[in-house]
């Protein structure tokens, strides 16, 4: 491997941002960190003491931070800021932390990365534990990621393609939404953190036409193939393609959209509240990988 200039995460409340991101600092002798920072949640619970820990971290590791500072709900402008900022800052090799990133955030960041990168680095650190009582709450309408509506055929069928998660309600948000005729269900497979009670599955109009893929989304490689496939087989239709479930999914959803030639469509519903106390603990043992950023396998 390549050594790593620059490690982008962005600024979380969670255990999992400070441990994991200083796993990777001690590990790959990072020059630069780019921090993002939602302005708007700076008000969560150990936001500014987390701040203040990789601070230290990086100071003691004689390393540059840069900070930018988005707004969760100004996509907008987000994505101005982002094209900005990598107009001009551009690392021989780059870290994505996807670990506490948004997902439009991932899908942004990689739509910018890939006209002057052949590939990324990724990592993500699972939790010890997920909150039982609720993650996410008060979802907006799904809505098409800006600049990837994908190629709307006229006169052919609506097909869903969903990630589950642990959500409940942002599947019938999306079914009632969208009203595909046809719904492709990437099913996270095993019961890690009580996925097979907790997983939203369980809650599917039966009734609607549903292809069910069990699928590993902490294998990103395995995750495009298995998605590709399916994209393929449904070509004719209208694809919309749409990442709950763990962070890594982002990366596998951006991938098939490169290798479909842009032609589907990556769609995602926006929540407005967070659970302070969404996940505990950090999971050492991270997933780290590489992503090529061409339109093929």
């Amino acid at each position: 491997m390549n050594k790593i200039d620059t490690l982008i995460t962005v600024l979380g409340w969670e255990d999992r941002f400070i441990t994991g991101n200083k796993i990777l600092l001690d590990k790959y002798n990072i020059n630069n960190i780019i921090l993002i920072i939602f302005t708007d949640y700076l008000y969560m619970r150990n936001m500014q003491s987390n701040k203040a820990l990789i601070e230290k971290k990086a100071n003691e590791l004689d390393i540059r931070i840069t900070y930018l500072n988005l707004n969760y709900s100004d996509s907008v402008g987000n994505w101005k800021i982002l094209n900005n900022f990598f107009k001009n800052n551009l690392s021989q090799s780059i870290l994505i932390n996807t670990t506490t990133f948004p997902r439009e955030t991932i899908w942004t960041l990689l739509f910018f990365l890939k006209n002057n990168k052949k590939r990324v680095y990724y990592s993500y650190f699972k939790p010890k534990k997920y909150n039982t009582n609720w993650l996410t709450k008060n979802h907006k309408n799904p809505r098409l990621f800006l600049k990837h509506s994908g190629i709307f055929k006229l006169n052919n069928e609506i097909t869903l393609f969903i990630i589950t998660g642990f959500d409940k309600n942002r599947m019938q948000l999306l079914i009632d939404y969208y009203e595909p005729q046809n719904i492709v269900i990437f099913n996270q497979e095993g019961n890690q953190f009580e996925n097979e009670k907790r997983n939203n599955i369980n809650n599917i109009d039966r009734s609607l036409d549903i292809d069910i893929v069990n699928i590993n989304n902490y294998n990103v490689d395995s995750s495009i193939r298995i998605i590709n496939k399916k994209i393929i087989e449904y070509n004719d239709n209208n694809i919309i393609l749409v990442s709950h479930g763990p962070k890594l999914s982002a990366l596998s959803t951006y991938k098939c959209f490169l290798l479909s030639n842009m032609e589907i469509a990556l769609a995602y519903v926006p929540a407005k509240d967070f659970s302070p106390y969404y996940s505990s603990g950090t999971n050492e043992d991270y997933i780290f990988g590489e992503l090529s950023l061409n339109n093929e396998l």
